[in-house]
């Protein structure tokens, strides 16, 4: 299966915003309560042979893919269109094997690419990158029965590069919205107050997690 590195990733996010009282914490908790439902789901109902089911990281993609779906603004076309390239991804990897090089990351990019063109938004990306992957869970279980001796759900490596992806992704936004602030502030002579003292703000995209 190689290394979960997704998962501590997950884990490691968790720390360092409750450590550093993140306003993202909340999110990443849930986030890794969900995983701790997920791995007693697995202790509880161990996977027979061919299908191993990552309970742990099926609950973690279906909480972030349920808040992304809150936050997104282009939800169903972007969710029906990667749909239907994974279910094509997956008929044509059942039936045409190692014809294409470095296949898991030809077929990742392409599957964010389309996201992306699709959803133009981080959140909408990521709802429907992940809506799409468990919506095709169900279509691969289907497919690969009687074709393949052991099959993860999900994949390890789209797991891994899903988490690092977003991971990725999130932190250059929020680097990107630091330093612009800071410049916007840097070029305001005084701050505006209203009457009663208090600053005003727009919420960040960490405070809304």
């Amino acid at each position: 299966m190689g290394f979960p590195y997704g998962d501590w990733v997950i884990f490691f996010l968790a720390l360092v915003t409750w450590a550093e009282k993140r306003a993202s914490r909340r999110f990443f908790l849930i986030l890794v309560i969900a995983w701790l439902i997920g791995k007693s789901l697995e202790v509880v109902f161990p996977s027979t042979m061919p299908w191993n089911w990552h309970y742990a990281r099926l609950m973690v993609m279906l909480v972030f893919g349920g808040w992304a779906w809150r936050q997104a603004e282009r939800r169903i076309l972007p969710l029906l269109l990667t749909s239907l390239f994974l279910g094509l991804e997956t008929l044509f990897l059942v039936n045409e094997p190692g014809v294409i090089p470095y296949e898991p990351w030809f077929f990742a990019v392409v599957l964010v690419f389309v996201a992306v063109l699709t959803a133009k938004s981080y959140w909408g990306t990521a709802a429907t990158f992940t809506g799409s992957l468990l919506l095709n869970q169900v279509f691969m279980r289907f497919t690969y029965e009687g074709i393949v001796r052991r099959a993860d759900f999900p994949d390890p490596f789209i797991w891994n590069f899903g988490v690092g992806l977003f991971t990725i992704w999130a932190g250059l936004r929020f680097g990107w919205l630091y330093y612009f602030n800071r410049d916007t502030e840097s070029q305001i002579e005084e701050p505006l107050l209203p009457a009663n003292g208090v600053e005003t703000c727009e919420p960040t995209d960490e405070e809304r997690l």
